[in-house]
């Protein structure tokens, strides 16, 4: 199966029937791109409802996620907080440095249902009003309760396997190309990268959100400055404005959204307690909002009186509905399969450590690197390349980064640079240069 440029889905050629595993932030990028082009696209989800839940997740987007938006969102509101950078407090809440990082601040719900605005049309409370579908546009079809089993390769033509959630069915569909795009969890990427696995950092994330309106005054000048990043005795807390519940971005009605890394290896008893739900079931990703048992987050929040800085402590405790995410990262040395009829994107393709937010940025990469393949302005060989070492230099980057903030250790912090620096050369003397002193100018 190695890489092949024969198909040609560059410049002039005629529209293609695509098959995309996976209904979520990736998957909806490549739709909506790829049926502006004038290709029939085919949404397969494995979610059983048209509406999504809400994970808690804030969002970063970084320069490749900005040009995605502005060059296929056709929605004229706008979604977005800015953030100057990273202001990095001490325990008393003093900022003693400040990365100069200008980022655009949003939420996972929001940017999902604004792609589906932008892809079928979807009416949402967050976006009532989509924007009118073109009739340069090809077909865009969104369905749910499709889970994808297996793919199959013969004759130029990809068969997807699948079973109907709702009629309990098995069926096959066929596609021109077929763009994976189901998320670390995918059910494609063990079949063509059987090596290819999760690797647990020895750390999780607890995360939560809270209305600004009910922090206080002292907290809120604090934290809405700018990012912030402040250490605790077993790890390091964050904490961000994002649109309020309703989307809105103005002041008062805006969220605080905030991660909180704590060291928790795997075979310890702190680690199963915490994934454990309500119902008794032990999570291994990802402890959902709601789920979370009342004695588990009571003991957090009394470690939280120990550890945290006063800000960060009260963010916390008003928190009602708190998650947890459990940290993986891996990078698949591979994108393209079944002579370029396949390809992998986002963090089906690679998985990063959250803490330099590149994932939202590398499906956006992944999408615009695919529309100049689909322009004829690169080969899909050239494609692989750049976003199999994208996917490889931002695992280091976030390795380093994770080390770093939640470690500390002068050696782990040097393995790590190591391996960044393998990848591309300057670039960990580059993260830890980028640290100065705090400059008012910079946050006003």
């Amino acid at each position: 199966m190695a890489t092949s440029t024969r198909l040609n889905y560059g410049k002039g050629s005629k529209p293609m029937n695509v098959t995309v595993v996976g209904g979520s932030i990736a998957g909806l990028m490549q739709g909506i791109m790829l049926k502006r082009l004038g290709h029939n696209i085919h949404i397969l989800d494995q979610s059983p409802s048209f509406e999504r839940g809400d994970n808690g997740a804030g969002i970063t987007l970084g320069p490749e996620a900005q040009e995605f938006y502005r060059k296929y969102d056709l929605m004229q509101e706008s979604y977005s907080i800015p953030n100057p950078g990273v202001q990095f407090l001490n325990a008393k809440s003093e900022v003693r440095y400040f990365m100069k990082r200008p980022m655009e601040m949003s939420s996972w719900k929001l940017l999902y249902y604004r792609l589906r605005a932008n892809f079928d049309g979807y009416k949402s409370d967050l976006c009532p009003n989509p924007p009118a579908l073109s009739k340069e546009d090809g077909e865009a079809i969104l369905d749910f309760g499709k889970k994808v089993t297996n793919v199959t390769y013969a004759d130029e033509t990809v068969t997807i396997h699948y079973k109907d959630l709702i009629n309990s069915e098995n069926r096959t569909i066929e596609a021109d190309l077929v763009i994976v795009a189901d998320g670390a969890s995918s059910s494609i990427r063990p079949l063509l990268l059987p090596d290819v696995h999760r690797s647990y950092s020895g750390y999780i994330a607890w995360r939560g959100y809270v209305d600004e309106s009910k922090l206080s005054k002292e907290t809120m000048e604090v934290l809405e400055r700018s990012f912030s990043s402040c250490p605790s005795n077993d790890g390091y807390i964050l904490s961000y404005l994002i649109p309020g519940e309703n989307g809105s971005l103005e002041p008062g009605s805006r969220l605080v959204n905030w991660v909180w890394y704590t060291n928790c290896p795997a075979d310890s008893s702190s680690f199963s307690e915490s994934l454990t739900d309500i119902s008794g079931h032990q999570h291994r990703n990802f402890l959902p909002l709601g789920k979370m048992r009342p004695s588990v987050w009571q003991a957090q929040l009394e470690h939280a009186s120990t550890t945290l800085s006063a800000p960060m402590l009260e963010m916390v405790r008003q928190t009602t509905n708190p998650a947890i995410s459990v940290i993986h990262d891996y990078a698949s040395p591979r994108a393209v399969f079944f002579d370029g009829r396949l390809l992998l994107v986002g963090d089906a393709l690679a998985l990063f450590r959250p803490h330099a937010a590149l994932s939202f940025n590398q499906a956006a990469t992944d999408c615009l690197l695919l529309a100049k393949v689909m322009k004829g302005e690169i080969d899909v060989k050239m494609w692989e390349t750049q976003v199999v070492r994208y996917g490889s230099k931002s695992r280091a980057l976030n390795e380093l980064m994770g080390t770093f903030f939640v470690y500390g250790g002068l050696v782990e912090i040097m393995k790590a640079t190591r391996l960044l620096l393998s990848y591309d050369e300057g670039a960990g003397v580059r993260f830890l240069k980028s640290f100065r002193p705090l400059d008012d100018k910079n946050i006003k």
